[in-house]
């Protein structure tokens, strides 16, 4: 079930008026139930998959409380172990699996776990890692009401793509959920449109203008027009996932219950630390708490002076090549982290010569090249995160060549001399490209200056009318075209 489609919509609102108009005591089962069907909907036997993986979990941090005063680290490292273990078996089977039947004689095609491949694994792994972990070093005790940790597993806004969300600070709003006023309906609806516009007006229609084998064969393509697509590809999936993101949180106010937010204008970042601090906030927070610091940590006790040379090299690049790898097992996306790790290097190393300069106290020149250089090598990393290592060499290469746009050409379009059937022959940008770029980036600029998706009501009435017509066509749009399109992350 596509969370843009109207059954979606009108699912997720009668479920949320029977739940507000239901006994306290009855809420959390009802949510249980809902998210059960909704993954069902998928299909019902991802729903047996995560019973046995919640079940799992929820028995592990039962023994992990009860070891608490005699030890913990062997139920604690099994659990880690564990969802690790799942991760693969169900994920990333195809890179192993087809060598191990190979190796016992099996059939090398046979693919039969990717069937039954649940969504949202690779975040319900990392939630999992966190209450296992939190558990064990006493942030929070370990749930024993079954259907509240089944909830917090299934709940059905978070459970495709996120946000990851930590037992200690989910878990009690299920206890007590915000009342629904006025306040909160505007905020659900600005949440909710500010979502489908970012989906349905940006992501979707960028990434329809991107030819399908731009990024499979770019050599038969101009370096302007990559260059063109590749920024399209940018901003589609920051608005994709920030779209998705958008959508979810809004529905889940339905119910009263908070996620967090996953993005805050990223590409206006100013250093590498800022944009994945901007950048699907609730995983680098997880890498940041349980991967970052911990190392840090470990290096500090044996090296103490922060200003250490592997002190800091060493805990940004080993967390975004984890980062990498849990976006999937490829050595394009290990290469992707791993830029990102080196970028994030780069910016710490002047700290062992002089103190840095906090971002706010920096001159306004610096911060808008610190903006343009975080942006142009953050576009240079797509290119691994989208494409295989090759191609993505291949791409970076032809960027450079630029092609003379051709007039004359360009002559015999309008004359209809020659049939209108696209832009990359003439070598000239793609008009309609062009104002969704604009359009992408001045959403962005508004937002920017009025702090944000909770303040579209602060807008200027006009514009207010102007989106929501964009809206209103996209959606009418998307019945004739694909109401369907996947949200990117889905597959994570």
């Amino acid at each position: 079930m596509a969370v843009t489609s109207m059954l979606f919509f009108v699912s997720a609102l009668a479920a949320a008026v029977v739940y507000r108009r239901m006994p306290a005591r009855a809420r959390t089962p009802w949510l249980l139930l809902i998210s059960a069907a909704f993954l069902a909907a998928w299909n019902w036997q991802f729903v047996l998959v995560l019973a046995v993986f919640g079940l799992v979990n929820y028995w592990l941090g039962l023994k992990i409380q009860n070891r608490i005063l005699s030890g913990t680290l062997v139920w604690k490292v099994t659990g880690i172990a564990f969802n690790i273990l799942i991760l693969f078996v169900f994920k990333y089977n195809r890179f192993f699996l087809p060598s191990l039947l190979k190796l016992v004689g099996g059939n090398e095609q046979a693919s039969a776990l990717q069937i039954l491949l649940p969504i949202g694994l690779s975040f319900l792994m990392v939630q999992m890692i966190s209450y296992l972990v939190d558990v064990s070093h006493g942030r929070l005790k370990a749930e024993r009401d079954l259907v509240k940790f089944g909830v917090y597993i299934l709940y059905f806004p978070k459970l495709v793509s996120g946000p990851v969300e930590r037992a200690r600070l989910f878990l009690p709003k299920l206890e007590s959920p915000l009342p629904f006023n006025r306040d909160l309906f505007d905020r659900c609806l600005s949440l909710i449109i500010t979502g489908l516009l970012r989906k349905l007006v940006l992501a979707n229609p960028l990434f329809s203008l991107i030819p399908a084998d731009a990024f499979t064969n770019p050599g038969t393509y101009a370096g302007q027009h990559l260059v063109l697509y590749l920024l399209a590809y940018a901003f589609a999936l920051f608005n994709d996932f920030a779209g998705y993101t958008g959508i979810v949180r809004g529905i889940s106010l339905w119910f009263g219950i908070e996620l967090s937010n996953n993005f805050t204008l990223p590409y206006f970042s100013r250093n590498f630390t800022e944009f994945w601090n901007r950048w699907h906030i609730s995983l680098s927070n997880w890498l940041r708490d349980y991967l970052f610091f911990p190392i840090s940590r470990a290096l500090l006790k044996r090296v103490p002076r922060r200003e250490n040379a592997l002190n800091l090299i060493l805990p940004p690049l080993a967390t975004m090549l984890v980062s990498g790898m849990w976006h999937g097992l490829g050595w394009n996306l290990l290469v992707w982290g791993g830029l990102h790790g080196v970028y994030q290097v780069a910016e710490r190393l002047p700290g062992l010569v002089h103190p840095s300069v906090p971002l706010d106290q920096r001159p306004r020149w610096r911060n808008a090249l610190g903006i343009s250089v975080t942006f142009a090598l953050t576009l240079l990393a797509w290119l691994p995160f989208r494409m295989n290592l090759p191609t993505a060499w291949a791409y970076l290469q032809r960027m450079f060549h630029w092609v003379r746009p051709d007039f004359f050409l360009f002559g015999r379009y309008l004359k209809a001399e020659t049939p209108w059937l696209s832009w990359s022959p003439l070598n000239l940008p793609n008009p309609i490209l062009l104002v969704l770029l604009a359009l992408a980036l001045g959403f962005d600029l508004l937002l920017k200056a009025q702090a944000g998706e909770k303040d579209l009501w602060a807008l200027p009435r006009w514009l207010q009318v102007l989106l929501e017509v964009l809206l209103g066509l996209a959606i009418l749009a998307s019945v004739f075209v694909d109401a369907t399109a996947p949200f990117v992350y889905q597959a994570f």
